[in-house]
């Protein structure tokens, strides 16, 4: 038997072959689990979004429930480190919104650098148009990306979400 005959029908796979394949599937691994990573942060992102749209739709549901009580007030809740009692800038009891900081204070939004955690502002001085109340929710997005970190270099997180809501007098 000549010795051409005999690697002519060798079979399998050498060594190299493997190699090769296993850097392959790896490569790919890694490109899917960075894939993974950007859908949990995303996800997360979108979590704290909607959670603090509905408290901020919570409280313009107040405004509208209370329209008399709340009219030239301005309130604002703590940071959102646990306590969440309301700290009220006008004198008066505001029926419904200490409740609503409370449970406020027991979400997953927790606003960046000490910041409040919601502000609802009724005054005539507020970024609204007139007859209307300012309401403003903040919460820390620190592990998302977001605009802040092309605009300044860092992710500071800090977020809010805005809306104006008519006082029906």
């Amino acid at each position: 038997m000549t010795r051409a005959h005999q690697f002519a029908s060798q079979r399998g796979f050498s060594l190299v072959e493997v190699v090769v394949t296993l850097f392959i599937i790896a490569v790919g691994a890694l490109g899917v689990a960075g894939l993974q990573l950007a859908a949990m942060r995303s996800n997360h992102s979108a979590y704290l979004r909607s959670h603090a749209t509905v408290a901020a739709y919570a409280l313009a549901d107040l405004v509208r429930a209370y329209p008399d009580q709340l009219a030239g007030v301005a309130l604002t809740t703590n940071t959102g480190d646990g306590g969440a009692a309301a700290s009220e800038t006008a004198a008066g009891t505001h029926t419904g919104f200490g409740t609503w900081a409370a449970e406020l204070g027991l979400s997953p939004l927790k606003p960046p650098d000490g910041q409040s955690l919601g502000e609802l502002d009724c005054t005539a001085g507020n970024v609204c148009a007139q007859g209307y109340c300012a309401i403003t929710i903040r919460w820390d997005d620190a592990r998302a990306e977001n605009d802040t970190v092309a605009q300044t270099g860092r992710n500071t997180g800090a977020m809010a979400f805005s809306l104006c809501a008519k006082l029906p007098l």
